[in-house]
């Protein structure tokens, strides 16, 4: 079988079912559905992610925006061990 987003050569098992609305926020296979290998998957659901939580912070009140700012720069820290 072949990924749909790379066209690389994989077998059944190695392929992801993707959708496009996650089934973790009340998707389903009506919605549209893909086969992905696990690095294209991988990829789709980070920009899924990405683009859901800039939707919601838009939304949030200047405060808020504020320390969710301050948390990810915690965030950095700890994942680049201060390297930046």
């Amino acid at each position: 079988m072949k990924c749909q987003k790379c066209n690389g050569k994989f077998e059944e098992k190695d392929l992801h079912c993707s959708h496009d609305i996650p089934k973790y926020v009340g998707g389903t296979d009506l919605d549209g559905r893909h086969w992905l290998c696990k690095d294209c998957h991988d990829k789709y659901e980070y920009e899924v992610l990405k683009v859901g939580l800039m939707s919601w912070i838009k939304q949030l009140p200047e405060k808020e925006k504020l320390i969710f700012k301050n948390s990810a720069q915690l965030v950095k820290r700890y994942f680049f061990k201060n390297e930046y």
